[in-house]
């Protein structure tokens, strides 16, 4: 029997015993429906999030990989361990913050308060002293929060984000050689091809530590000396991430722009309008299509509000307005394929949550989305 055979029967008995044992083999989503075809978050996982400008892309990360996992993990038991790294390279890490602000709200009150809202930059409002004192209150929350999350705003270039993560790594495991043996990470890091022939795996020090490492997004990564920008996001993906994947077993989350020209009208040649043409697609990625080869997982978002589109797989566009999201998968090299799965969004909180079947979809229901009750 081969050491490899052996470490996966032993991987599969192992996990049958976790969940004998009320522990979940991976972190689910509250997304039922969705997760019937993705069951969650899973160690070894690479994931990519695309969608058209200002569709919600980001908002839809956040949901599913930062606050998901974090919530699902403080309100149920269990031996997961959680660490998250975001790269953001479109917001500072202080505007990311007043985004989770907005969405612990929410989760507590359902009050809707925006980061703008926050600032009290709109003309005609001020922020309550009931909301700021709310907010006072979360000191402790963001200590525990900020311990298990790391906003990184001052990174830029591919190698940096990478070399940011194997620090990691090579302080919480060792590699182990083919005959049992420690290397030392620095004989790993020197890419020295002879040492890693000799590497059997990787062993972190807690199995059950699931590491996320969230880029938001490929086109704004910086390229390194002489390199364009298709070049840095194929390297980043193709080699870093997969790296990432393969040899820690970590969890890359990547948020990639559609193509500016998927955004536009499509038509046949009688001039009806091409509707499938708009969804997001791994042919439709901005900057780099390269990434889609790489990746284990590619999620879709789409608003057919957006094209004027007044009826959508059955929904009232007209009354669903910007609330109403499509979420796809695109790209499934582990499991089932395509999926749909038609969401209510309320951006200005970062809230997803799926919608009832067209023929359950009330008066009572539009109205409540209408109303941001929902």
């Amino acid at each position: 029997m081969s050491e490899t055979f052996k470490r996966v029967l032993h991987g599969i008995k192992e996990n049958k015993q976790n969940r004998l044992s009320g522990n979940p083999n991976c972190i689910p989503w509250s997304l039922k429906r969705f997760s019937s075809v993705i069951p969650g978050i899973q160690q070894g996982r690479y994931y990519l999030v695309s969608a058209n400008q200002k569709v919600g892309k980001t908002q839809l990360a956040d949901f599913l990989f930062l606050y998901e996992p974090y919530f699902y993990l403080k309100q149920n038991k269990s031996n997961i361990k959680l660490k998250i790294f975001y790269f953001s390279l479109e917001m500072r890490k202080e505007e990311k913050i007043k985004s989770v602000i907005s969405h612990k709200l929410y989760r507590d009150t359902k009050s809707i308060v925006s980061p703008e809202k926050m600032d009290s930059l709109f003309e005609g409002y001020i922020l309550e002293d009931s909301v700021e004192k709310q907010i006072e209150e979360y000191e402790e929350f963001f200590k525990d929060f900020e311990s298990i999350i790391t906003f990184v705003d001052e990174i830029r270039n591919p190698f940096g984000i990478y070399k940011y993560i194997r620090d990691y790594a090579n302080s919480h495991g060792k590699y182990i050689s083919k005959d049992g043996k420690n290397i030392p990470h620095e004989y790993i890091d020197s890419g020295n091809l002879e040492v890693i022939k000799t590497l059997d795996r990787y062993q972190p020090d807690d199995p059950n530590e699931y590491v996320v490492i969230i880029t938001d997004h490929l086109s704004l990564l910086q390229p390194e000396s002489g390199k364009s920008l298709h070049e840095a996001m194929s390297t980043f993906s193709s080699n870093y991430c997969i790296k990432m994947r393969n040899r820690w077993n970590y969890i890359p989350v990547n948020i990639q722009q559609q193509a500016a020209m998927t955004e536009q009208q499509q038509y046949t040649y009688k001039g009806e309008s091409i509707e499938d043409k708009l969804m997001p697609s791994a042919s439709g990625l901005g900057d780099c299509k390269l990434t889609s080869r790489d990746v284990d997982i590619m999620l879709g978002l789409f608003a057919p509000h957006r094209y004027s589109i007044n009826q959508w797989e059955g929904y009232d566009i007209t009354k669903l307005g910007d609330n109403f999201r499509e979420l796809s998968i695109i790209l499934n090299r582990r499991g089932t394929g395509f999926i749909s799965v038609p969401l209510y969004f309320n951006g200005a909180v970062n809230q997803f949550a799926e919608l009832p079947k067209p023929g359950d979809m009330s008066d009572d229901i539009y109205r409540k989305i209408l109303e941001k009750k929902i």
